[in-house]
C-alpha cells in the first residue's frame, strides 16, 4: 500500500473501518482506567495530520475526542504522545486540529516531528536512565509500509507492565518484496532468519502472520489477529492486537464485533493461519457446533469455557452463553448439552441461564461411535 503524497488525503473503507475499531476500543480503555490518578499515555505512532481530506478524523482526534467523552470520570494525567515524520503533517495536526479542540488542563498533548522508532527508543531510554517504568500505555502503531517499526522496540514496550499495542501489520507487503527487502523483514519481525522463512514458504502469507504472531506471543500473554480486507474482498493488511490483561483482549474483540456488526467492513480473525473465521450473523449457532465438538464427552464449568472462548476463538462471552443455550436446547440437531441443576457451591441455577459456577457435560458425538 503506497503512502499517500498530499498533506491529507482519502481514506479508504478499511482505514475508516480501522479507526471505528481504534474508537471502540480507547471508549473501553479510558473508562477503565478513569480510577487511575497517576499518569495514563496514549502514543500514536504514524499519527498522520489529524483529518482526511473528506473531513473524517484521523486517529490522534479520535484519541482526543474519545477522551474528552469521558472527561468527568477520568482522574488521571493524559498524555498523548503524536508522532508524525512529515513535516507539513506534523504541523498541520500541530497548529489545527489539536486547537481546534477544547482541552483540559489534565490533557497533555506532545507532536513530535520526527521518527517513530526514534522517539519511542529515546523516551524509553530517558525511563531506563531514571530507573523509571512508564505509565499505563496503548499504543497505536500505524505504518504504510514494513520499515521503521522494528520488533525490538515494540518488545520493549510491551515487557513493560500495563502496556498494549495495536499494529497494522503489512503482511501483503511482505509477501511481495520479501526477497528484495530481507532486511527490512527480518528488522520487523525480530528474527534473523525470517525472511528465509517465508521465502521458502509455500503459503507466505499464512507463514508471515504466523512467524509475527509467535513474537508477539513470546513478550504478550494475550495476541489476536485479523485480515483487513477492502471492497473488493480482498486482504489489505492486518491488525494486531498485544496486551498482556484479559480484560483488554475482551474489550479489543468487542471492538472488532462493533464493527463489523455494522455490515459496512469485511475482515476475518486469523488467530489460527490455518483456518479463516468470517464473523457471522449467528455467531452462537456458529460457536455452539465449534464447542460441541471441541469439548465432546468433556466435562467443564462455565469459567473453562468462557475463558478458552476469549483466549481461542474470535467469539465474545456473550456468544458463549447463547451458544451454551443452544446446546441445552439440542438445537437445530447439535449433539445435547446436560446441565446441573446445582452449581458447584450448592445453590440452584436458572434454567436457560450460565453464571459461574454452571457444570456441563457436553454429550458424545454419536456418530464417532
Amino acid at each position: 500500500m503506497p503512502a499517500p503524497q498530499p498533506t491529507v488525503w482519502i481514506a479508504e473503507p478499511h482505514t475508516l473501518a480501522k479507526h471505528a475499531i481504534l474508537k471502540g476500543y480507547l471508549e473501553a480503555w479510558f473508562p477503565i482506567l478513569s480510577r487511575h490518578r497517576g499518569r495514563v499515555v496514549y502514543f500514536d505512532g504514524f499519527a498522520g495530520p489529524g483529518r482526511y481530506s473528506h473531513g473524517e478524523d484521523g486517529s490522534p482526534v479520535i484519541a482526543l475526542k474519545v477522551a474528552l467523552a469521558h472527561r468527568p470520570a477520568l482522574q488521571a494525567e493524559l498524555v498523548f504522545t503524536f508522532v508524525e515524520e512529515r513535516a507539513d503533517r506534523a504541523a498541520h495536526l500541530r497548529s489545527v486540529e489539536i486547537p481546534a479542540l477544547a482541552l483540559p488542563p489534565n490533557f497533555k498533548t506532545q507532536v513530535a516531528n520526527g521518527e517513530f522508532a526514534s522517539v519511542l527508543g529515546r523516551a524509553l531510554d530517558a525511563l531506563d536512565a531514571r530507573g523509571q517504568q512508564i505509565a499505563p500505555t496503548f499504543a497505536f502503531v500505524d505504518p504504510f509500509g514494513i520499515s521503521g517499526l522494528p520488533f525490538s522496540l515494540v518488545s520493549r514496550l510491551l515487557r513493560r507492565p500495563r502496556c498494549e499495542v495495536l499494529i497494522t501489520f503489512m503482511t501483503s507487503t511482505i509477501n511481495r518484496f520479501v526477497t528484495e527487502l530481507p532486511d527490512h523483514v527480518n528488522d520487523l519481525i525480530g528474527d534473523d532468519g525470517a525472511a528465509d522463512i517465508i521465502a521458502a514458504a509455500t503459503d507466505r502469507v499464512s507463514t508471515t502472520r504466523l512467524l509475527y504472531q509467535q513474537a508477539l506471543g513470546r513478550v504478550a500473554s494475550h495476541v489476536r489477529f485479523f485480515q483487513m480486507q477492502d471492497t473488493r474482498n480482498l486482504p489489505v493488511y492486518d491488525l494486531f492486537f498485544a496486551t498482556n490483561h484479559p480484560l483488554g483482549l475482551a474489550k479489543m474483540k468487542e471492538a472488532m464485533w462493533g464493527v463489523d456488526a455494522t455490515g459496512s467492513y469485511l475482515f476475518s480473525d486469523r488467530t489460527d493461519p490455518n483456518q479463516t473465521i468470517l464473523f457471522t450473523s449467528e455467531p452462537g449457532l456458529d460457536l455452539a457446533r465449534s464447542l460441541a465438538v471441541r469439548f465432546a464427552g468433556q466435562t467443564l464449568t462455565t469459567q473453562a469455557i468462557f475463558r478458552e472462548v476469549l483466549d481461542s476463538t474470535p467469539y465474545l462471552e456473550k456468544h458463549a452463553r447463547d451458544a451454551l443455550g443452544l446446546l441445552e436446547l439440542a438445537h437445530d440437531g447439535l449433539p445435547p448439552l446436560r446441565v446441573e441443576p446445582l452449581k458447584v457451591d450448592g445453590s440452584k441455577r436458572r434454567k436457560g441461564t450460565f453464571p459461574e459456577g454452571v457444570v456441563l457435560h457436553f454429550d458424545r458425538d454419536k456418530s464417532d461411535e
